[in-house]
This record gives structure tokens, sequence and C-alpha cells, in this order.
């Protein structure tokens, strides 16, 4: 089975204020980390940012595994997600590994364990995602997290179709599509660093830890 990753590191930081991927944690970048990690457990990486040059470290010291994907628009993460999927086309793997940058928690081994049940999915799924529950009332409602899962290759063709349409929802999307639920995803596995507070948290807890 090939496996192939795609890392988003586009996105504007509005609320964070600075670029989160290049915020360090020990002395390395969430998007450092997450890509290394990445790699135990895809073939490949490709990095999708708005620019070049504050990414090509990552790139310079892994030639034939790290790619940088530069889309200066980036229109969300979904548009993200497509640039990416386009600069694999000529080489599709069996299943896409889709991150968001600013994930401190996440470990290899648990998406080594997902990656294993890929084989046991339906032919017709084309995501295995986490799913949680929405913050606001409706607790009975469970939202998906399209940032740190697997993709089929085939998923390709109906997000050519939303996007075509001019959908940029990922929730939207996956509506429509045969999802399979991860079962029993550890709660801080999906935690994201969205604005000071949240990093400050990510680095007490790494503290913590050590």
């Amino acid at each position: 089975m090939k496996i192939t990753a795609i890392a988003l590191a586009g996105g504007k930081s509005s609320r964070m204020g600075s670029d989160k991927a290049l915020l360090e944690i020990k002395g390395e970048t969430l998007l450092s980390r997450t890509s290394h990690i990445a790699l135990l457990v895809a073939d490949s990486v490709y990095i999708v940012a708005r620019s070049q040059q504050q990414y090509q470290h990552l790139t310079t010291n892994h030639l034939k595994s790290i790619h940088l994907v530069v889309d200066k628009k980036f229109d969300g993460a979904l548009m993200g997600f497509w640039q990416g999927i386009q600069a694999i086309a000529n080489s599709p793997p069996d299943w896409l590994l889709l991150l968001a940058c600013d994930l401190p928690n996440i470990q290899s081994d648990i998406l080594q364990t997902w990656a294993s049940q890929l084989d046991n999915l339906p032919q017709t799924a084309i995501a295995y995602l986490p799913r949680h529950a929405e913050s606001d009332s409706n607790q009975s409602r469970k939202q998906w997290e399209p940032l740190c899962g697997f993709y089929r290759w085939q998923c390709q063709a109906s997000l050519a179709e939303v996007i075509e349409k001019g959908e940029r929802s990922f929730q939207k999307w996956l509506d429509t599509q045969e999802v399979v639920e991860i079962p029993y995803v550890p709660l801080d596995m999906l935690f994201n660093c969205n604005t000071p507070y949240d990093f400050l948290k990510a680095v007490q807890s790494k503290s913590q830890s050590s």
C-alpha cells in the first residue's frame, strides 16, 4: 500500500498573529515535527504553503521525501488539499494522509495503527477520519475532523466536482460521501494551535511530559 502525506501550512494564522507552522516546541517547528511524523507512515510528504522561502529548509534536508507545493492564494483547507492532490497526480498513491501543520500531539504509532486498518475499509468509503461533537449546544451532531486522517486516492473525483461548483467546506463535501469514523481517538491527538493561548498550553504540556 502506498501512502502519500499532504501537510497544510498555507493558512493566514490570523488568530495566532504569526506563522504557526514555524512556532517551535523544544527546538523543532510544528511543521517540521508534523512532516517527520508523517514520514514514519507515508512514503513522502507534500507541504502546501503560500510561499517557498520560509519552508525551504525542510525540503533541503529531505530532498527525496519532502516536497513543497506553493499556492499563493490558498483559498482555504479544501483548496489546499486539492492543490496537494494535483501535485502528485502523476504518481498517485493508494491513500492520502492529510494533516494540519499545527497538531502538536500527533503520534506516529497511532497514525500507523490507523494506516494498518485501511485495508479493512469498504471499497466505497473515500475517507477514514476522526469525528467529534460540535462545541455548541447541539452535542448530538458530530463533525468530521478532516485534517488528521486518511483519504482514498479516488476521493479526488468527487472533490473535483464540488470544487467546480464553488464549494469550499470540508464538512459539506464529506457529508455527501461515505466516510468511516476512526474509533477510540485520543482527544489530545486533535488539539491544534489556533491562538497564542493554545500554543502556550502545548508548550506546557510538552514540558510536563519530558
